[in-house]
């Protein structure tokens, strides 16, 4: 795929996706406890498309494809309902480790095997008996672990009370599911390093939950900003309240050199000046899905930076650290670990027209790097990986080419 040079300086407005990461745990609580819950602006990600039709089968050969949110929610999903199912995704989901979950899930009484490698996917998983109501997880692998098991815990006897060890990976996820999980009438704490979801089917007073925009995505639109010289884009039904840790943004949009206002309906994401950055190694262990867009936005604005936090990137739909290492390679920059920390060298960062970028069917990597299209035409292999969070993405994108910048 082609992606052309954009314009230095543009206008546009455009609606983010909705958060999978909401809609993917609402859509879970709602089944698992038949609420009577009407779910607004529904994500059209191939992720929670794909979720919705798992939960609306009866098969009990259940393919999550490379969706790891998916197979994760439904691990713990099935583990408590009484029905036998096979879970199983791609080769590359065969390869993300899952038994810390498992091991968690078995101890409090369900019955999950191993189909091929032990503490790997394929699953699976016949009816248990729960028995446990407390258990330690480490937290320093997958948030998701962590969520999945929450999500179950006001279905168990007894409750459950979850006691975390290690440094928790991508926090913001596990406080947007207790937030969540309150906010639909379920009792959930979360306190020194303890999670306490106790027994209950709520009867909802809210009877609506409108699925707000996708924090995450908006990264990208960080990066094109960045890029250009005074531009301008307008996100509809953006608002500065979120659940997301993601939204961290609004906070760090000024060292970029841009400015968030918000408006009626939506937020402006404006170009006001250069960059002001308060310091050279960035610790994103809280906010590892906004790793590509900084790292690619520094790479090409020549930052030379440091980063820390990155472990949980080796275990996504790629090792994403490993892609950026080979595809920023192509316009010579080093991206390389040292010490549990990843360098980039940006200083001689080069951008040659035409040139063709592999995502390696990551859509964080495709995004981050089809941003560079703002700089010059660029070609993008697997363009329909962005299908997983942003299917709108290379559309919006196209945006910046056609609407020239005159607003004052």
């Amino acid at each position: 795929m082609l992606l052309n040079h954009c314009k230095p300086n543009f206008y546009c407005e455009i609606n983010l996706p909705t958060s999978k990461s909401i809609y993917n745990r609402a859509k879970i609580l709602k089944t698992l406890y038949n609420l009577n819950l009407t779910i607004k602006n529904p994500s059209n990600s191939d992720d929670s498309v794909l979720l919705d039709a798992i939960l609306e089968s009866d098969s009990s050969e259940i393919n999550c494809k490379n969706a790891g949110t998916v197979f994760r929610f439904l691990t713990a999903y099935y583990s408590v309902k009484p029905t036998n199912v096979n879970l199983s995704g791609t080769d590359r989901m065969h390869q993300r480790p899952i038994g810390q979950l498992v091991d968690a899930l078995n101890q409090l009484g369900a019955n999950i095997q191993y189909l091929n490698k032990e503490g790997f996917p394929p699953l699976q998983i016949s009816k248990g008996h729960f028995t446990g109501n407390s258990i330690i997880i480490g937290s320093q692998t997958s948030s998701q672990f962590i969520s999945a098991l929450m999500m179950i815990g006001p279905y168990l006897e007894n409750g459950l009370r979850i006691t975390l060890e290690g440094k928790i990976a991508s926090k913001p996820y596990v406080v947007l599911t207790q937030k969540l999980m309150m906010r639909l009438g379920f009792e959930c704490t979360f306190k020194n390093r303890v999670i306490t979801t106790r027994r209950s089917s709520p009867s909802i007073a809210k009877k609506y939950l409108n699925i707000e925009p996708d924090w995450s995505a908006m990264s990208f639109w960080f990066q094109i900003i960045a890029f250009s010289n005074n531009s301008k884009v307008f996100i509809k039904h953006l608002k500065t309240a979120s659940l997301q840790g993601d939204a961290v943004l609004l906070k760090w949009a000024p060292y970029f050199g841009l400015k968030l206002t918000p408006q009626s309906n939506g937020m402006l994401l404006e170009k006001t000046g250069p960059l002001n950055l308060p310091h050279k190694i960035w610790d994103l262990h809280k906010y590892p899905d906004l790793a590509p867009s900084l790292i690619v936005m520094f790479a090409a604005l020549k930052i030379d930076s440091s980063f820390v936090g990155l472990e949980s990137l080796k275990i996504k739909e790629c090792d994403r650290t490993l892609a950026l290492q080979k595809e920023l390679k192509k316009c010579k920059v080093d991206f390389f670990e040292l010490n549990d920390m990843w360098i980039l060298k940006a200083s001689n960062f080069t951008l040659k027209e035409n040139t063709e970028f592999e995502n390696y069917d990551d859509h964080r990597i495709a995004m981050a790097l089809g941003c560079l299209s703002f700089l010059k035409p660029i070609r993008m292999a697997n363009a329909e990986a962005v299908n997983k969070s942003y299917p709108d993405f290379w559309k919006h994108l196209s945006l910046t080419q056609t609407y020239i910048c005159d607003h004052k």
